[in-house]
């Protein structure tokens, strides 16, 4: 049976995509799956900004970024990232398509804490037509984590937080949150599963922390909205599920 599936890359993974990544992705789309993929950069953003000297500010694992810092963000984002990923998806015989100028069609966002955060976004509703076009032509859309403003201002967004919005709007199957650990860590050791009534109490004990704590509310809100299955790992198949 068809699924789809939104598989959000981050972290050093966004930079270095495995063979055994692409041929897990391969395999899914011979076998008929709607593949969509989000994509944040933190790792090309920060070594931009080590280069030009900026300094790496972050609250609750978000980045404070300035109207300056976008052209940087962006630049990172769709022009290294995302171009690098579609390259190897497109090696491997896998249709892709990476969304730029349509981003903005597609990604609706406001500003989350302007004061505190800067040009920070929070997505306020993804208009999933366009989407859902480039799925019914068999292509993979690639989304960078950014939103737009009604007026058109440009934010960087959560990519966690956009990957949830997406998979909600298209009632997606399932949604990976591929990043740097192999799932949430307790003593060490990852958790098989995490229910969505356990998390606000493993963040007070500090066991959730850092840039986790977005991740694991994404995967919360995820869960909520209905979406099947949230798996937070290192790999597209193994790591802690998120249920209720």
């Amino acid at each position: 049976m068809s699924q789809t599936i939104v598989i959000k890359i981050g972290g050093v993974a966004s930079q270095q995509l495995s063979q055994d990544f692409l041929n897990q992705v391969k395999a899914w789309k011979n076998e008929g799956h709607r593949l969509v993929i989000v994509h944040g950069g933190g790792y090309a953003i920060n070594k931009l900004m080590k280069e030009q000297a900026i300094p790496v500010k972050k609250i609750n694992g978000l980045r404070v970024t300035s109207q300056s810092d976008m052209a940087l963000v962006h630049h990172a984002l769709v022009e290294q990232v995302g171009l690098d990923i579609s390259k190897k998806l497109l090696k491997m015989d896998i249709d892709s398509i990476q969304l730029k100028a349509s981003l903005a069609r597609i990604v609706e966002a406001e500003f989350l804490d302007q004061e505190t955060l800067g040009y920070v976004g929070k997505v306020c509703q993804i208009h999933p037509t366009f989407l859902d076009l480039v799925l019914e032509d068999d292509f993979v859309p690639i989304l960078a984590s950014l939103g737009y403003t009604k007026s058109g201002q440009e934010l960087n967004i959560n990519a966690d937080y956009l990957a949830t919005a997406v998979a909600s709007a298209l009632k997606a199957d399932r949604l990976i949150l591929m990043t740097d650990v192999p799932g949430v860590l307790e003593n060490k050791q990852v958790l098989d599963v995490l229910k969505v009534s356990d998390v606000q109490e493993k963040i007070d004990q500090e066991i959730i922390s850092g840039g986790m704590i977005p991740k694991i509310q994404a995967a919360v809100e995820t869960v909520l909205a209905g979406v099947g299955q949230v798996l937070i790992g290192d790999n597209l198949s193994t790591g802690t599920i998120i249920k209720e």
